[in-house]
């Protein structure tokens, strides 16, 4: 995931909102829009300073803000969320046989005990490892690229096109 942060308008302007667009790093999608209580604490734009860090899980945000965009009032706004969005980072090895029983491990975030996934249509044996990796048992495969999707119990789902290759 991008943590990418937003103004609504022009830095320091009166009724300004500050937010972070959570998006998927592979597909650029907008996984999730969060607006601040108050406008970041910067005085160019939403890109650009050092007023906003995440956990090491992506569920906590830091940010600087400013009622007004002044220093003066400026304070830590700290935001939990429920879920981080479910997204694939990376996975490990890029290569595996096509006999299948090959052990990938994804990294990402979001990942539930019951997260399901399937290689190219075909259901692998996953191991939830903790909320960013899981610990997958590839089946058997056709040689090629491979698309891997990944569904969590809520319904919620993400795709990598060309995730790893088969041969």
């Amino acid at each position: 995931m991008i943590y990418q942060p937003f103004l609504t308008g022009a830095s320091g302007s009166p009724g300004v909102k500050g937010g972070v667009d959570i998006l998927d790093v592979h597909s650029g999608e907008l996984r999730l829009r969060i607006f601040l209580p108050q406008q970041l604490m910067t005085d160019i734009d939403g890109l650009h300073g050092s007023f906003l860090a995440t956990d090491e899980n992506g569920q906590r945000l830091f940010a600087i803000t400013s009622s007004d965009g002044t220093p003066q009032n400026a304070a830590l706004t700290v935001v939990q969320l429920a879920a981080v969005p479910l997204g694939i980072g990376t996975i490990a090895p890029s290569t595996v046989a096509e006999a299948g029983g090959g052990a990938l491990t994804i990294r990402g975030s979001g990942f539930q005990s019951a997260t399901t996934l399937s290689i190219n249509g075909k259901a692998a044996t996953v191991t939830f490892k903790d909320s960013n990796t899981l610990l997958v048992v590839t089946p058997a495969l056709t040689p090629g690229p491979q698309q891997i999707p990944l569904t969590n119990p809520d319904g919620e789902t993400v795709s990598l096109d060309a995730a790893l290759i088969a041969n």
